[in-house]
């Protein structure tokens, strides 16, 4: 059971997206997974339940949600349910949503993941959020406590052209921090994943049952399923890589 989770201080970042978006690649690998909402907004959740009711039943039977919140599951209980997931053989992956809080429970997450993806939008704003994230890897790392970790870019423009100050700026903040190279770009079919379901199979439904500008939607819905194949590819690469 391969284990992703994202991590920052600040909510808004593209957490969830980028742990949905993975769920999206996961299922049209015809994968299973394990999705642990730990922050109180129960994202996973929401997404299950909005993609469940949706005309495009657009969910796994191979993906099961549950929900740890932070602050009241030790990490004791945490490690013996990730050790219990992964002793059923269910699941091949395991993806945990967690707070955007510094908290001995995410420190716990931090320690038993394979890759951890810091996301942040590269905005003044944001750019503030991040040293503290990077501060909490960069220490576990020195103690031998933490897996891959990657910086991934998210709400990003097509027509977006970061200039030298902006460049500069990111390189400050990050201090040579490893950065995905691939990113989340900001559409509507990735800014609305929640109410989408998993990306394939709203896909299919739309192949199928698709009217009048509906079709439009189509060729929309491939894009943004390949750019989740793209991620969780990347993602599988560190992780094969580090194991070598």
């Amino acid at each position: 059971m391969k284990l992703i989770t994202a991590y920052s201080h600040k909510g808004g970042t593209g957490k969830t997206t980028a742990l949905m978006m993975l769920a999206s690649a996961i299922d049209a690998q015809g994968k299973s997974a394990l999705l642990i909402d730990s922050d109180p907004h129960q994202s996973f959740a929401a997404y299950r339940n909005h993609s469940v009711c949706a005309l495009t039943r657009a969910w796994s039977e191979r993906f099961d949600v549950v929900y740890y919140p932070y602050d009241k599951v030790d990490a004791l209980t945490l490690e013996g349910n990730l050790l219990n997931a992964n002793d059923t053989g269910r699941y091949d992956y395991c993806l945990i949503n967690l707070p955007g809080v510094d908290h001995p429970f995410n420190r716990c997450a931090l320690q038993y993941a394979e890759v951890t993806l810091i996301p942040f939008a590269p905005s003044a704003l944001d750019l503030m959020e991040v040293p503290p994230a990077l501060d909490v890897i960069r220490q576990l790392s020195k103690e031998g406590r933490v897996g891959e970790a990657r910086v991934l870019f998210t709400r990003m423009k097509s027509e977006t052209r970061r200039t030298a100050a902006n460049n500069r700026d990111i390189d400050a903040v990050l201090q040579n921090f490893p950065v995905l190279q691939t990113q989340i770009k900001d559409t509507a079919i990735i800014a609305d994943l929640v109410m989408r379901g998993l990306l394939g199979r709203t896909l299919a439904y739309y192949e199928d049952h698709a009217v009048g500008l509906e079709k439009a939607e189509i060729p929309r819905l491939k894009t943004a399923l390949q750019d989740c194949r793209d991620l969780l590819t990347e993602i599988n690469a560190i992780i094969d890589e580090a194991e070598k």
